[in-house]
């Protein structure tokens, strides 16, 4: 019973320890009035990667602002 109960545990901790966190993260530049200028290729990121997208600032130069948008 109990070596059951250890099985059961482990397959469910190897389980969620598989599992990713992961977004299509593409760059958005738009202008001061919030219209879309640009739009880069999105790429998957995950975890650590997904994470330092997730918190970059947005860039803004003149009046154009780039960000990036992860979906």
């Amino acid at each position: 019973m109990i070596r059951s109960l250890l099985l059961f545990l482990f397959i469910i901790f190897v389980i969620s320890a598989c599992q990713k966190d992961c977004k299509d993260c593409k760059s958005v530049t738009t202008d001061a009035n919030g219209n879309v200028i640009q739009e880069g290729q999105a790429n998957e990121y995950c975890d650590a990667d997904l994470e330092q997208k997730e918190n970059e600032p947005p860039v803004t130069i003149g009046d154009q602002t780039t960000k990036w948008v992860c979906e």
